[in-house]
C-alpha cells in the first residue's frame, strides 16, 4: 500500500472510532443519569425538604426574589424568571440528589445575577440556534435535488445546511459551559447551606457530573445524529 492509502485508512479508522464512541455516550449518558440519582436518593443528609432548603436559599442569596414552585414529571426540574421549578420527586425529598438537582437550578439563578448580559447572550444564541437549525435538512434536501438541475445552486443550499448545523452545534457547546458554571455554583450553596459533610459533597458531585455527561451526550447525539443510529434525534 502506498502512504496515501495508509492515510486514508487511518482518517476512515479514527472517524469510525469516533462515530462508535460517540453513540455509545449518547446511548448511556441518559441511563447512568437515572442509575445515579436513584442510588443517591436514598441518601439522606438533613431533616430539611428540598424546597424548603431552596426558600431559605432564596432569602439568603436573592432576598427572597427566587420562587419555588413545583411542577409535574420526573427530572423535569427547571430555572426560568426567577423562579426555580422542582419534580415532585425532588420537590418533598431531603436526599443528596434532590439537594443537588435544586442548588444546580438556583446555580442558574446565581448566573442570571452575577453575569446578566452574559446570559442574556447565551437566551439569544440559543434562539436564534433553534430557529436556524430546523432549515438544515430541508437545505440539505434542497441541495440534493438541485445536484440534477444546477450544480452551484446544490453547492449554496448545501453550504447553507452546513452552516445551520454548525450554528447549532455551537450553540450545543454553549450550553455545556453554561450547565457545568451552574453545577459548580450549586456545590457551592451545597456547602454553605446544606451542611454537607465531605462524603455527601462528593456524592452530589457525582450526581451533578451524570447530569453534565447528557449535556455532552446531547452535543454528540446532534453531531452524529444523521447516522440514525441515536434514541430520538433532535437538535432540541
Amino acid at each position: 500500500m502506498d502512504i496515501n492509502t495508509i492515510i486514508i485508512i487511518c482518517l476512515a479508522s479514527v472517524f469510525v472510532l469516533f462515530i462508535l464512541v460517540s453513540l455509545a455516550i449518547t446511548n448511556y449518558a441518559g441511563e447512568n443519569l437515572l442509575t445515579v440519582y436513584n442510588e443517591y436518593k436514598n441518601t439522606y443528609s438533613s431533616f430539611l425538604k428540598t424546597y424548603e432548603l431552596a426558600k431559605i436559599i432564596s432569602d439568603k442569596e436573592f432576598n427572597g426574589n427566587i420562587v419555588v414552585n413545583r411542577t409535574t414529571g420526573f427530572l423535569t426540574d427547571y430555572y426560568y424568571n426567577d423562579s426555580i421549578y422542582l419534580s415532585g420527586d425532588v420537590y418533598n425529598s431531603s436526599s443528596v440528589s434532590a439537594f443537588a438537582v435544586a442548588c444546580h437550578e438556583l446555580g442558574h439563578a446565581i448566573q442570571y445575577r452575577d453575569t446578566p448580559k452574559k446570559m442574556k447572550k447565551f437566551n439569544r444564541n440559543i434562539v436564534i440556534s433553534k430557529t436556524v437549525t430546523k432549515f438544515t435538512i430541508p437545505l440539505f434536501i434542497i441541495a440534493i435535488v438541485l445536484v440534477f438541475i444546477n450544480f452551484w445552486f446544490a453547492i449554496s443550499f448545501a453550504v447553507a445546511s452546513i452552516l445551520t448545523f454548525l450554528i447549532g452545534l455551537f450553540a450545543k457547546l454553549s450550553t455545556i459551559r453554561i450547565e457545568k458554571e451552574a453545577s459548580e455554583n450549586a456545590i457551592e450553596l451545597l456547602k454553605k447551606y446544606a451542611d454537607f459533610d465531605e462524603e455527601s459533597i462528593k456524592d452530589a458531585k457525582k450526581v451533578l457530573s451524570a447530569a453534565k455527561l447528557t449535556y455532552i451526550a446531547s452535543f454528540l447525539k446532534s453531531l452524529v445524529g444523521w447516522t440514525m443510529l441515536v434514541k430520538k434525534y433532535d437538535f432540541y
